[in-house]
């Protein structure tokens, strides 16, 4: 079939009398002039390209992506990670490891935006310290099981954060005077 074939009865009827059933499916019935089509070829190679790393991926995480970051407190509160602008970060754990001694009771995990700094605790963290101890140390993430309190933590599913938000944890307690804890968090990239 020659290009010329489709594109003729379109260059040639008005567009009045077109029947919209006869449109089967979205974005077809528009032909361009064949010598635009290389040109055509060339910016949808390039829209996919930057679709590919700049745009939102609804959700599915971009391939190779996944990171580990460490994050320390010395006082009641630590700012564990912040998203850059445009970008938005899937968290998968936060966990940690107490020294010998330290307790820090009870915790909670915050989300402060750019321009707000007042946030209220979104997961609270009451028995931090058996978390800690117990299960890798991971207070965020997976089915945490309590069996010593016949109780069991879900984290909630997924945690994200958007250009600007930082993710923070104040806990009751600091560490013991000249201790540092160090927080680790792996997270993946949604969008960047």
């Amino acid at each position: 079939m020659d290009v010329n074939d489709l594109i003729n009865p379109l260059r040639y009827v008005n567009l009045k009398e077109i029947d919209p059933q006869s449109i089967n499916r979205m974005g077809e019935g528009v032909f361009p002039e064949p010598g635009t089509l290389d040109h055509l070829r060339i910016i949808d190679l390039v829209t996919k390209a930057y679709q590919g790393v700049h745009l939102p991926t609804f959700g599915h995480p971009i391939p190779q992506s996944t990171r580990s970051v460490t994050a320390t407190q010395t006082t009641t509160e630590a700012n564990l990670i912040t998203a850059s602008n445009n970008e938005t970060l899937e968290i998968l754990s936060i966990s940690s490891a107490l020294y010998f001694g330290d307790s820090l009771s009870a915790g909670s995990l915050h989300i402060y935006s750019a321009n707000d700094a007042t946030t209220s605790p979104f997961m609270d963290l009451p028995e931090i310290d058996n978390l800690i101890v117990s299960f890798s140390g991971i207070v965020y993430g997976h089915v945490v099981d309590l069996t010593n309190t016949n109780k069991a933590t879900i984290a909630p599913s997924p945690l994200l954060l958007t250009g600007g938000e930082s993710l923070s944890i104040k806990t009751k307690n600091a560490p013991s005077t000249g201790d540092t804890l160090t927080w680790k968090i792996l997270y993946r990239k949604v969008a960047q």
